[in-house]
């Protein structure tokens, strides 16, 4: 039985100082690209997949491809190659709730059942808040939508991966057996609840999800290259990286996942974008363009999800430790989208950014995990503090991801 599940975990950075450059008075915080390429290359390496990323520090901007496009596919990829941002996708999802509260179409401790009484099969519901915040007690889909995966059988998946689901059968599969424990008292990742929020926002505004997107979130960002799917589609609209996931089968390691049915993923992750609209994306919450300084404070209030980082209302929270500010909460998310893994992380002003992706969404056993997780903290430490961890700080390998069994699951 593989022991992780192809979906994304929270790739937990652990910075420390070192003697010399870590404990001065902080590294120079321009972007220095010379760096940024070299450490490019070592995790695109360590990994053997191909990535993209964009880094920012206020004007100044940084963008790299590494690899093709796909495995059997010449062609190089670009920066503003397309991708399923997967999970990025709950962080707009908030967005729109803040948004739906400050117009006075809700209030964020309403319960779900005060709006749609017939979705959820529970006498304790939880509220909105609570399922923003994960902390809802609702299962996840996934494992009873392809419950093969977590024997790293990809047969379920193959055979349905195509198969066209309604919101509301997502929720009734990802609620078939009772809450984990009563809203409020646990912390457990559910992809259910974000298609029950989705569901609210079209109930709130009379609207299709997709629609509520295109003029909340992308619009008033210039997003140009992102877009929600059109409920029964699958693949991409223009150029992107090919997404694939592991198999465990020695001659056929690699599934193409391409063509899979966005229903599957719909408010919980079905987004495609690029690195670059995503890091507007975050700066536009930062800067006022989305949300006033009262709701990011708001949806940047973390609850401990007992897992290295907190959790707010469709943003995680890490502290990172860079010289030039130590304390700092860097906010952001990260998505596994079946094919795609994506990460991105922000200063709290919304100035230095780094958004990479890569094509795979799962560390494979051809990686070495230490190798691969001290170059995925060597690209985001040098883009986010301007530090060589080779020189100036340690960064650890990644954690586990969490048993099979464990409901906190991330998607």
């Amino acid at each position: 039985m593989r022991k992780h599940l192809p979906v994304a975990a929270f790739l937990a950075i652990v910075l420390a100082a070192a003697p010399a450059a870590a404990a001065g008075p902080g590294a120079d915080p321009a972007l220095d690209t010379d760096l940024l390429d070299a450490k490019l290359a070592e995790f695109a390496a360590a990994g053997d997949y191909s990535v993209l990323v964009e880094v920012r520090d206020g004007d100044q901007t940084w963008s790299a491809a590494s690899g093709p496009r796909g495995f059997d596919d010449p062609a190089e990829a670009e920066p503003d190659d397309r991708v399923r941002i997967a999970s990025l996708t709950k962080s707009m999802i908030a967005v729109i709730l803040l948004q739906l509260e400050a117009e006075g179409a809700l209030d964020l401790d309403d319960t779900l059942g005060e709006h749609l009484p017939d979705l959820l099969p529970y006498e304790d519901e939880p509220s909105i808040r609570q399922v923003l915040h994960h902390t809802g007690g609702l299962r996840d889909y996934f494992l009873y939508l392809y419950p093969s995966l977590a024997e790293s059988d990809l047969t379920e998946f193959e055979a349905n991966h195509r198969t066209h689901y309604e919101p509301e059968e997502i929720v009734a599969i990802g609620t078939q057996d009772p809450q984990w424990w009563a809203p409020g008292e646990g912390w457990s990742y559910s992809n259910t609840g974000y298609f029950a929020l989705g569901l609210l926002i079209e109930e709130l505004t009379g609207n299709s999800l997709g629609h509520e997107l295109e003029q909340r979130v992308f619009e008033p960002v210039g997003m140009d290259d992102t877009y929600l799917p059109h409920h029964n589609s699958s693949g991409f609209r223009g150029d992107h990286l090919v997404p694939y996931i592991t198999t465990g089968i020695e001659d056929e390691p690699f599934l193409d996942s391409t063509g899979l049915s966005y229903t599957h993923l719909w408010a919980a992750g079905a987004v495609i974008a690029d690195v670059h609209d995503v890091n507007d994306f975050y700066r536009a919450a930062a800067d006022g363009t989305l949300l006033s300084a009262e709701q990011l404070a708001e949806a940047t209030t973390y609850v401990d999800t007992g897992l290295g980082f907190g959790y707010g209302l469709g943003f995680f929270g890490q502290a990172l430790g860079c010289p030039d500010d130590p304390e700092a909460i860097y906010f952001g998310h990260d998505g596994g989208g079946l094919g795609h893994s994506t990460y991105s992380l922000h200063s709290p002003d919304g100035e230095r950014q780094i958004t990479l992706t890569w094509n795979l969404d799962d560390r494979h056993e051809r990686s070495d995990p230490d190798q691969l997780g001290r170059a995925f903290a060597g690209l985001v430490v040098a883009g986010l503090c301007g530090l060589d961890i080779d020189e100036g700080a340690r960064a650890m390998s990644l954690p586990d991801l969490p048993a099979t069994e464990n409901p906190q699951i991330r998607g």
